[in-house]
């Protein structure tokens, strides 16, 4: 059984990915959930036995990105990881792990991560394929801000939704 943590980390994940999601629809993009927990609900807690869990296939399905986004300027689409993390300061991010990175720079090379810090300019974004693998980043300078991947997004929009994070992060 999970710890009451995980469910409260859980659930304090879902709602960055919620308003990322809304800032970026509220801009004119299509943004669809896509990730592992929405597709694969019925059988997540397969996938998760010991016997498989590090086959590709699953490796593969576990890491799909939350949110599958279609720029209709661009004329493209996107996918796109969200990470909350509740670093002290934008120099020293921890995003995941060695091997998450490894993996999600295997399956999804040209999806976009965007972290979410209480610090800083909040939103930062970067392409798998541009990170280094390692656990911890500089979100001043191994990512971009968040508007430069995402250009339609209105700087009213964006602070009203880093306020919304913070808030959500002070939780």
């Amino acid at each position: 059984m999970k710890s009451k943590e995980f469910y409260d980390d859980m659930h304090e994940g879902n709602v960055i990915v919620d308003l990322v999601r809304g800032l970026l629809q509220e801009s004119g993009y299509l943004a669809y959930l896509n990730g592992y927990e929405e597709r694969f609900s019925q059988i997540k807690e397969q996938l998760n036995d010991k016997v498989i869990k590090n086959s590709r296939t699953v490796r593969m399905i576990r890491s799909s990105p939350d949110l599958l986004v279609y720029d209709k300027n661009g004329k493209d689409a996107l996918f796109v990881e969200v990470k909350m993390r509740r670093a002290p300061k934008e120099t020293s991010v921890l995003v995941g792990s060695v091997e998450q990175i490894v993996c999600y720079k295997e399956f999804w090379r040209d999806a976009i991560l965007v972290i979410a810090i209480p610090c800083g300019s909040i939103f930062y974004a970067q392409r798998f394929s541009e990170l280094e693998t390692k656990e911890m980043f500089n979100a001043e300078t191994d990512f971009e801000k968040f508007e430069h991947f995402f250009t339609a997004v209105r700087e009213a929009d964006l602070e009203r939704y880093r306020a919304k994070a913070i808030q959500a992060m002070k939780k």
